[in-house]
């Protein structure tokens, strides 16, 4: 017998109500929700902009994305220094809600590092809908403080640490959110590019590709291409990083 393929839409649905929790709210609490939201599929490098009209949340159902924004003079079509001129803010991955607004200092907007898979919510009837189910709530809740706090804290380690422990901390975020992984060996694949990197942490892509190659001649991490990274001991690129490593719990008999 043929094995069924769904379609990128209905997969979509099917992985937001796997990844937000529904409790003992209504019954179609979660139909509901599902009848809002609009599926939308971005081939690498293509954008989901700010709708002019609503604020959105957006469910990253497949693959990664950055949140960007334009500087003001970027967007008002002035001239704008090639380094400036576009800011990202955060990257995100599957299972993560992202707050994109309408109206913001900024142009911002979603763009696909590679092929996306996406649900775009209205916001204010999201949240009508949700009000019905508290466990709806607090998961979205705690994804946004959650987001929040490594906004702030990624703001904090901008401005005390050097190039060298920027990008040795951000391979330990990358290890802890892309693999769940906080201690011992790591390898993952960077969807990001070492310029996306740099922009985002404040640094030249010339300053990136050295301190990578410092932190590979250290031992730290292993190299494979531009994008495959092992990273040999996640603890000690914590601490090199100039953070508390987070030691992971033993397995339980």
């Amino acid at each position: 017998m043929a094995s069924l393929t769904l379609s990128p839409e209905i997969a979509c649905m099917a992985a937001f109500r796997t990844a937000v929790p529904f409790g003992n709210g209504p019954s179609d609490t979660a139909d509901r929700l599902c009848a809002i939201g609009r599926y939308r599929g971005l081939a690498r490098g293509q954008e989901l902009r700010a709708d002019p009209e609503e604020d959105r949340l957006v469910f990253i159902a497949e693959g990664c994305a950055k949140l960007a924004a334009k500087s003001s003079c970027a967007s008002a079509g002035q001239a704008c220094s090639s380094t400036t001129n576009t800011h990202i803010l955060a990257f995100h991955f599957p299972g993560e809600i992202v707050s994109v607004l309408r109206r913001s200092d900024g142009d911002f907007r979603l763009v696909a590092l590679v092929d996306l898979d996406l649900v775009a919510f209205p916001s204010i009837e999201f949240l009508d809908i949700a009000q019905d189910d508290p466990v709806v709530l607090r998961s979205v809740l705690s994804r946004s403080l959650e987001a929040l706090h490594r906004s702030r804290t990624k703001m904090m380690r901008l401005g005390h640490k050097s190039a060298r422990q920027r990008i040795a901390d951000f391979l330990v975020s990358m290890a802890e959110r892309l693999e769940g992984r906080t201690a011992g060996a790591c390898e993952f694949a960077l969807p990001m590019s070492r310029r996306d990197i740099g922009d985002s942490l404040g640094l030249k892509i010339e300053t990136v590709s050295r301190q990578f190659t410092e932190l590979r001649e250290a031992g730290l991490i292993e190299t494979e291409g531009r994008s495959h990274v092992r990273l040999t001991d996640i603890a000690a690129l914590a601490e090199e990083a100039g953070r508390t490593p987070i030691r992971e719990k033993p397995p339980q008999n």
